[in-house]
């Protein structure tokens, strides 16, 4: 009887010790030194923190978490305080390369924690919850409270799961139409880093910045980026050593970004938006409503007052190129062929060649051809479209300019006395020929003729390409460049399932969060998602989603690039 309680005893004794050990709270240096070993991420050596020593737990792979960029820059570390299951949660989707999920999901995922999360990790807590598979709810569940070895140990075991593949997919509902996000699988460390300051139209541009900004201790380079070039800092192994370096270039006239140098990786981010309406997809020019060509996609969706915004076609130093049709009137001339994708009021899609034409008939008269968009020379006679902006400086001063609205001119005078601005829903007619005779009240028509007739009057039109593929197409390489056709790159695409428009981007030259898409790939993508028809529109640094005010991807220049206009769906 004695020796079985002295059994009970002992049994009782370990059980309590078995609990003790599981609630006891592990520090910060072990959940992440532990997080870097199952996530096999390698060992670097660079600075470290002031309060990490060599007999520092862990103290080599928090030396390698701060020059990976799994850590943001900072003096001290804490290692041996508690670490609370937020911040466990932070250090393990930051190692896995998911910061910009975790950014995005600040906004776009609503948070009902009873005490407001801190909000550097808000968003990661919200991430850890939301994908597949989620992270453990002993967990989430507690945000605020310290982790245990138990608790440790169930993150871990995830985190190995989180290897072998991992899903973030997130959908957002507004009245104007449905916003998806996705990010699969866990991101690699990159090659290395460098400094980006700024990106330039010309080599000669940047080729003078670069050598105005060099220093004997930072030599600048001048790389091609895309149709641009960009001046860059030397690659470094370090991240912590590119952003003090960033720190150091950072000035009032441009401002340095950090770039990794994209390594082997499976991570893939994408975003899709599906217009409710795919009628309301309008173009929106920055010249409708500023005096510069360029402007950032996030202030043209401001200024169109837009739920969403996203890049399109092709352009060059100030220019589009290519096809664009607005408010069903033409705004650019084509590009040899090139495809295009083009819509109705109704929403109705045709993807195909965005070649065309525009003649014009006066009263029912023969159809002539006219220019658009453009100085007329004497003889000659052009139209004036709104979508470039309302200035009547645009018109000119010679011969004679007409105004049109719903088909009919109502206004017909000399040059010299045209002084009242186009509303956005009419349109100009400027001759310098001295047969042509216009005046208030006349039927004007203008006919478009297609390479390819679309089965309905265009409203809107993009033309960039290639065209990946549609129903009777054949693949062509449409003479864009090999790097386009067959390098992974940030990609922007516009398709069709054939009755509802979808925009993608998909993110690249990341090895952390995203490596971008072959054109292979992305028709691959647009197929899993059932698209009949996708279009290849300009990508690289261009790539750029705007939803209801925020920057939707990961900008591969670090900034958003400026240019001469966007696709955007109006609020309701």
């Amino acid at each position: 009887m004695f020796r079985t309680k002295i059994t009970a005893a002992l049994a009782l004794l370990l059980a309590v010790a078995a609990i003790s050990s599981a609630r006891a709270d592990v520090p910060r240096g072990m959940v992440l030194g532990e997080l870097m070993r199952v996530l096999d991420l390698p060992f670097k050596t660079g600075r470290t923190f002031t309060d990490v020593y060599e007999d520092t737990p862990y103290a080599q792979a928090l030396e390698s978490a701060l020059s990976l960029g799994i850590l943001y820059p900072a003096e001290d570390f804490e290692p041996e305080i508690p670490c609370t299951n937020a911040e466990t949660l932070m250090f393990a989707l930051q190692a896995m390369g998911f910061r910009h999920e975790a950014d995005t999901a600040r906004w776009a995922v609503p948070r009902r924690d009873k005490k407001e999360l801190p909000r550097h990790v808000a968003g990661y807590v919200s991430v850890a919850t939301t994908m597949k598979p989620a992270a453990p709810a002993s967990v989430t569940d507690d945000p605020w409270g310290t982790t245990n070895e138990a608790q440790l140990s169930a993150v871990l075991r995830w985190a190995e799961m989180c290897r072998r593949g991992a899903v973030w997919d997130y959908v957002i509902e507004r009245p104007e139409g449905t916003l998806r996000l996705h990010r699969e699988n866990v991101g690699r460390p990159p090659k290395g880093w460098r400094v980006q300051l700024g990106v330039f139209g010309t080599e000669e541009q940047a080729a003078e910045f670069a050598h105005r900004k060099t220093t004997p201790d930072c030599p600048l380079s001048v790389e091609a980026v895309d149709t641009s070039y960009a001046v860059v800092t030397p690659l470094v192994s370090s991240s912590f050593d590119a952003w003090a370096t960033a720190q150091k270039l950072n000035s009032h006239d441009f401002s340095a970004v950090v770039q990794p140098e994209a390594g082997d990786s499976e991570a893939l981010f994408w975003a899709s938006f599906i217009p409710a309406d795919p009628g309301t997809a309008q173009v929106r020019m920055n010249r409708l409503d500023s005096a510069s060509a360029l402007g950032r996609l996030s202030d043209i969706a401001k200024r169109g007052k837009a739920i969403a915004a996203m890049n399109a076609g092709y352009f060059a130093g100030y220019g589009p190129i290519g096809t664009i049709f607005s408010g069903g009137l033409p705004v650019t001339l084509p590009y040899h062929n090139r495809s295009m994708a083009a819509w109705d009021k109704k929403g109705r899609m045709h993807f195909g060649g965005g070649e065309y034409r525009v003649r014009m008939s006066v009263n029912g008269g023969p159809l002539f051809p006219v220019l658009i968009n453009a100085t007329v020379e004497y003889g000659g006679t052009g139209i004036i479209t709104p979508a470039l902006g309302r200035s009547e400086r645009r018109a000119g001063n010679n011969g004679v300019i007409a105004r049109v609205k719903n088909g009919r001119i109502t206004e017909a005078v000399p040059g010299l006395q045209f002084h009242r601005d186009m509303e956005p829903d009419e349109w100009l007619i400027v001759t310098r020929d001295p047969d042509l005779e216009l005046k208030a009240g006349d039927r004007v028509r203008l006919e478009p003729q297609w390479r390819e007739d679309p089965p309905f009057a265009v409203e809107t039109a993009v033309q960039a390409g290639p065209l990946l593929y549609a129903p009777g197409h054949k693949f062509w390489d449409e003479m864009l460049s090999v790097s386009i056709l067959t390098m992974r790159h940030p990609r922007t695409l516009i398709g069709s399932d054939g009755k509802r428009m979808v925009w993608i981007v998909a993110d690249g030259r990341s090895s952390w969060h995203s490596r971008g898409l072959t054109l292979s790939e992305a028709s691959a993508l647009g197929r899993r998602l059932g698209l009949t028809s996708l279009l290849n529109l300009d990508g690289g640094g261009s790539t750029e989603m705007v939803f209801d005010g925020h920057v939707v991807n990961r900008l591969s220049d670090g900034r958003e690039r400026k240019m001469p206009y966007g696709l955007i769906v109006p609020k309701k």
